[in-house]
């Protein structure tokens, strides 16, 4: 049974993401969370040892529970429809967490990015790209406005499939597309635990200052291709090529 209109298809191709709130029950939900405060160095009881808290990175994403959120429940089945039954490698999504700061000093993210380049501090080879095809962000706790959120520039996607048809990969240092691309406004996803955002790999989005009470409690994985390594420095005119899901 498909999870996916042909309007929710259109609009991931219109603006790089998709929001869905029922892909996730309740036992997934609660089991990922309970398994990031067992990494916390903070009391879960009490909402003031949260602020600035840590780590980001509590629980490895191969944790049961975490994998778990993307490999035993829907959300895998709704990548595959969009990119193609049976083209995806599995994976599971690794925590990402924003720490409440204790102020109300609230300001939108100063500029977006693309995953897989190289800085000098998250691990990726300088002189490479790490080229994946759908990103999956889960929210395990609620989100509200200001709150951290997970953000996307609606349509950026589409910028950037223009842009690497006459540029290199690399030639965006660190990811940063604040001086190529003409960026849309943002939007900061927001929602309850459960809540889903699908986005193209090539979306810019970033992360958000967090003024809200509760932690940002978000698992994302970047799920690539089975033939990347075939198709890897493909820049089809028709960006949805290999999208057999919606093209």
């Amino acid at each position: 049974m498909p999870y996916l209109s042909v309007e929710d298809k259109q609009s991931f191709k219109e603006n790089g993401y998709l929001i869905r709130n029922d892909l996730l029950d309740d036992e997934h939900i609660q089991a990922a969370r309970d398994a990031i405060w067992e990494g916390l160095d903070a009391d879960r009881t009490d909402p003031a040892t949260w602020i600035g808290a840590g780590p980001r990175v509590p629980v490895p994403g191969s944790h049961p529970a975490i994998r778990g959120t993307v490999m035993d429940s829907r959300v895998f089945s709704v990548a595959e429809e969009l990119v193609g039954k049976d083209q995806l490698n599995p994976g599971g999504p690794g925590p990402h967490l924003v720490f409440p700061t204790g102020d109300d000093d609230w300001m939108p993210a100063s500029g977006g990015h693309l995953d897989g380049y190289y800085t000098p501090t998250n691990g990726v080879p300088e002189g490479t790209v790490g080229l994946f095809h759908v990103g999956v962000t889960i929210y395990v706790e609620d989100i509200e406005p200001r709150g951290g959120g997970f953000t996307v520039w609606p349509g950026s996607h589409r910028h950037a499939a223009t842009y690497f048809r006459d540029h290199s990969f690399l030639s965006i240092s660190g990811g940063s597309s604040r001086d190529v691309f003409d960026l849309p406004e943002q939007v900061e996803v927001t929602g309850p635990a459960g809540t889903v955002c699908f986005w193209h790999g090539q979306t810019v989005h970033s992360g958000s200052k967090n003024c809200a009470r509760n932690i940002r409690m978000a698992l994302i994985a970047r799920l690539s291709r089975k033939d990347l390594n075939d198709i890897r420095f493909e820049t089809p005119d028709d960006m949805w090529t290999y999208w057999e899901g919606i093209e």
